[in-house]
């Protein structure tokens, strides 16, 4: 039996209103999914919410997957800024303090926004605790947001290009479900941890039907057509051909 342990860390801040019926939909999917992964397999789930606007809490302290609640979320709306940092880092805190046994430990993050209102944590010693665990090979980070500045944004806290992603606010429930499925996978497989959660455990069209954008390669050189020949005309009599 291979007991693995999702964070999910959701951003409940005041800009999180106009989606948020369709985010509570989305985190209906992803519990009830990993609910269906965990039948007959020897995966045993473990959850925790952790939730973030200004204050960070702890809405579901580490359980099973089937005693949670996927209404739980509905009852923390949206209000305040943007501590992400501090979310993030204190989730990672407390898994240290009490990693409950897992054999894998993978973390989720979900925003709309960038950071605005940390006080615990900087950009720096999140970084390098990520990477960190990262290092220790059971961690894994993905990263879920709506802003074009999303990768950097991942980046900058060391989470890579193949575990970011942008996903269209409208289509959350489609866009948790897929990365509820990309948990799954992990979990079910030999791997005890991966920086490119997204990238390897979700096809390419399984993203784009969820209005998930995976991150785009890095630029090429522009394609330069060949250039064209010159015709040669049909030369008149008692003339030279040349070419124009």
């Amino acid at each position: 039996m291979s007991r693995v342990l999702v964070q999910f860390v959701q951003d409940r801040s005041g800009s999180m209103g106009s989606a948020w019926d369709e985010t509570l939909n989305g985190f209906k999917s992803f519990v009830n999914d990993l609910r269906e992964k965990a039948k007959g397999t020897d995966v045993e789930y473990l959850f925790s919410l952790t939730t973030f606007d200004t204050i960070v809490e702890n809405p579901i302290a580490i359980q099973p997957i089937g005693e949670v609640d996927p209404e739980e979320l509905g009852k923390h709306g949206p209000r305040g800024a943007t501590a992400l940092y501090d979310a993030v880092g204190a989730t990672i805190k407390a898994t240290e303090d009490n990693p409950h046994g897992a054999d894998k430990i993978i973390v989720v993050i979900v925003t709309d926004g960038q950071e605005n209102s940390s006080r615990e944590w900087s950009k720096d010693a999140l970084h390098k605790t990520i990477d960190a665990k990262l290092s220790a090979g059971n961690w894994t980070f993905t990263y879920l947001g709506t802003q074009p500045e999303t990768w950097d944004d991942a980046g900058k806290i060391g989470v890579g290009a193949g575990a970011s992603a942008t996903y269209q606010p409208q289509m959350a429930n489609a866009a948790y479900a897929t990365v509820a499925c990309a948990v799954g996978k992990l979990a079910a497989s030999p791997q005890r941890g991966t920086r490119t959660l997204l990238s390897s455990f979700v096809d390419d069209e399984d993203a784009v039907s969820a209005g998930v954008t995976k991150h785009p390669p890095a630029p090429g050189p522009a394609a330069v057509p060949p250039p064209s020949q010159p015709e040669k005309p049909t030369p008149k009599k008692g003339t030279r051909s040349r070419w124009r």
